[in-house]
Parts: C-alpha cells; structure tokens; sequence
C-alpha cells in the first residue's frame, strides 16, 4: 500500500510552471479503439445503463421454477434485462439466493454502473472540490479526484461488509462460525449483491506508480481469494478478508486527500492512524483467520468432495486457500516496510512522504486554462 503524506520540509517544492498554449507542433498520436473508450467512457456506459432500463420497462418481468443451474429448486429469470437488473436464483418463499451462471449479467451491469459513477464522481464532485481547496495543476487535480473516489468506494464497502458481518453468526471474529452449517450455499440478497460488487474497481485507469506490479499482484491473489469463497461456499471468511483489507484503504486516501489541500499536520496524523489500522487488521486479525484456516475446519468439518451439494473441503483446497493468504501476508509485510521507513523519516523530522507513488510533485504543468488531465493520464475536456 501507499504511504502519504508531503516531503515538503525535506525538499523545497518545485515552482509549478506555466505552459502557454501556443506549443509546437508535433505529430498526433496514432489514436486508436481504447482512446475513444477511455474519453467517452461515461457516454458509453450512460448509454448502456439507459438501454437496459429501457428494454426493462417494456419487457415483462417473469420468472419459473427450475434446477437446472441450482442444486435445488430455484425461480429463473427469463427476461433478458431482468438478469443485468436483479438477482437471479432465488430460493421459493424464502430470501436467500443460489449462484448461477446468469449472476454474469448482473456482474457486467454493475461493472458499468461503476464506471459510470467513478467518472461522474470524478469530474463533477472531485475535481470541482479539489479547485475550490485551491488546486490548480492538473497532475494534482487528478490525484485528488482519484483518492476522492477510493475514499468513497472503501468506505462504503467496508460499512457495508461489517454490517453484514457483525449481523452474522461469525461476527468478531467468532472463526469456528467459519465452518459450522458447512456448506453455505445459499446467501442473503445483501451479500450475495455485496460479493459482486466488492471487487468492482480497475486500478489501470489510474496512472501507474513505483509499486504498480506489487499492487496488481495483491488485487489478483484478493480477486483470487473472494472468487474461491465464493464458488467453494466459503463466503463467510470471504467477507472477513474484506471486512481486514477495506479499512486501511479509507484512512490512506484520506491523509493524501488533506496533503494535496496542504493541511501536513492532519495528513501526518491520518497516516499515524491508517499505520496503526494497517498492523492490526492486517498482520494481527488476518493472522488470525489465517491460523483458522490451517487449524479449524478439519475440527468441525469432514474432508470430502461433493459437488451435488456444493461440499468442497478437501486438504488440497485447504492448503491452496492457505497458500494465497500466506502470499498476501508476504506481500503485505513488504509494504509494512515502507510503510515503516516513512515512519523513521517522520521521526527525523520530515513529513510522510509517498514512497512508492510516481512523484507526486512531478509534472505539475498547468495549462492556461488550467485544465487537468485524466485519470488515465489523456488530457480531458470534460474536467474543464
């Protein structure tokens, strides 16, 4: 993860240069189909919302009893626009939900509804926040608006997962709940909705930093994890893993967020706070559920395979989920030394500096009419 704050004191600041609008002619860059997605991506997705909703309204809202993609009875979406809408493979007279294929409809809805919302955050709350705080270089203006919208989303996933955690049988870390009434092949809508959606956040649209490999690495073994849970019925330590990873995420941004409006002492003292979160939900609970991984469910539960009904505990599955989570800790335990490293300068005397962000001061060129570039580093329009 990142460590913010400002190197201001270590370093003077660099003078924002003013960029005159007359430039030199150079040759336009070839541009290509991603180009044009990436300028318009929130027509695109309005778009597509708007399709959906539409053929919604005219198509008749129908469902049937089936078992042929659920181990038992279930109501069937026949609607095309009623699969991207609502959840699918609900049990009959009761409010849980079985897993099916044609959650895929529901996942692609939602995955542009998010880029939807990113780039109306982005551009019309963020970056119009960031120029009333007083930030004018485009390099900054996206640097806010991109911690803006991770402060959002982790803070609604992470209220949204305690809630559900804490309104659940393995609530505060009650692990042995883990495993008993194994499998938990049916979900309530929240979770079932709140399992989709958690992961639902692409980090390419953001420039690359120092660690961007490091940090992809840790969104594949997550994603890798979560979809485990969830197809091996495990979703109760799935949402644990959530619940220790989201929490940290809400003070980073939130301390560059109070950096890039110049405020250093409240930075610093958010970053004080996110380094004490980071070593107690990330090496002590997730240690935690960890050792109950490996120690816990044989004492409640059998090894066997048995697909009909949704019973997946083996030993090799036991230790291939405890692999991915001993790799995430080794992951995690190097950013701790970075993490720790800005530490040691803070106690030296300087502010909490970024050590693995792309220079947060670099390329801090304004144009004259101060127009910020995008998340993904092209110049836009629309943040004028």
């Amino acid at each position: 993860m990142t460590a913010p704050g400002a190197a201001e004191q270590a370093a003077p600041r660099r003078k924002s240069k003013v960029v005159s609008s007359v430039q030199p002619s150079v040759a336009p860059r070839k541009r290509g189909a991603l180009d044009f997605v990436l300028e318009r991506q929130l027509e695109l997705s309005a778009a597509f919302l708007l399709v959906i909703l539409a053929a919604d309204f005219v198509a008749p809202e129908d469902a049937h009893l089936s078992t042929h993609l659920t181990p038992d009875p279930s109501l069937h979406l026949r609607s095309l626009p009623a699969r991207f809408l609502r959840l699918s493979f609900r049990k009959p007279d009761e409010e849980l939900y079985y897993k099916g294929r044609d959650d895929a409809f529901f996942v692609a809805w939602w995955v542009i509804a998010f880029c939807f919302l990113r780039e109306v955050a982005m551009r019309y709350v963020f970056v119009p926040v960031a120029r009333f705080c007083g930030i004018r270089s485009r390099h900054a203006l996206v640097r806010f608006a991109e911690q803006g919208w991770s402060l959002a989303y982790y803070s609604c996933s992470w209220a949204l997962g305690l809630y559900i955690n804490q309104t659940s049988p393995y609530r505060s870390l009650n692990t042995l709940h883990f495993w008993k009434g194994y499998p938990h092949d049916a979900l309530p809508p929240l979770t079932k909705w709140y399992f989709y959606l958690n992961q639902i956040i692409v980090i390419n649209l953001e420039a690359r930093r120092k660690d961007y490999y490091q940090m992809f690495t840790h969104h594949i073994i997550t994603a890798l994890l979560m979809m485990f849970s969830y197809v091996l019925n495990w979703t109760r330590i799935g949402n644990t893993i959530l619940c220790t990873m989201d929490l940290v995420d809400i003070f980073l941004p939130l301390a560059k967020l109070f950096k890039y409006t110049g405020n250093h002492r409240v930075s610093d003292a958010t970053f004080a706070v996110f380094l004490l979160s980071w070593i107690f939900t990330r090496h002590v609970v997730f240690g935690r559920i960890i050792w109950s991984v490996i120690t816990e469910p044989q004492t409640v539960l059998e090894y066997d395979w048995r697909s009909e009904d949704g019973y997946y505990f083996s030993r090799n599955v036991q230790w291939c989920f405890a692999a991915l989570l001993l790799s995430l800790q080794l992951l995690i335990c190097l950013w701790l030394a970075m993490i720790l490293r800005v530490l040691w300068n803070m106690m030296r005397g300087a502010s909490a500096e970024d050590v693995r962000s792309d220079d947060e001061d670099d390329d801090e060129e304004v144009d004259a009419e101060g127009t910020p570039a995008r998340g993904d580093g092209r110049e836009s329009r629309k943040m004028r």
